[in-house]
């Protein structure tokens, strides 16, 4: 069967438009959950001091352990344990929002 040049064009303008639509639609979607996403880190800041904040203290103190307790301890001679800080980076940057 043939098919006539017309008709061809005719599939791929509505292949294009399909994929298009489905584009427009997941970017709504991230815009849709953005915007939700800012609304709820508004009314946490409206409310006080929140776990994010707490985690974050716990998370800068690890890292501040890390980096300047364990190396003056050193100095003095008293050798500590480090923390590893891998996944305590990884919790930082998402926490921050610089990860998704």
């Amino acid at each position: 069967m043939m098919f006539s040049l017309a008709t061809i064009i005719e599939l791929i303008k509505t292949g294009f438009g399909f994929f298009q639509k489905k584009q427009e639609s997941k970017d709504e979607l991230e815009a849709q959950n953005s915007h939700e996403q800012n609304e709820i880190t508004l009314e946490e800041t409206r409310k006080g001091f929140t776990w994010r904040q707490m985690l974050g203290y716990v998370l800068t103190f690890i890292v501040f352990y890390n980096y300047v307790v364990i190396p003056i301890f050193a100095l003095m001679g008293l050798v500590l344990p480090a923390i590893p800080l891998d996944e305590v980076w990884k919790v930082l940057i998402i926490l921050i929002g610089g990860g998704s």
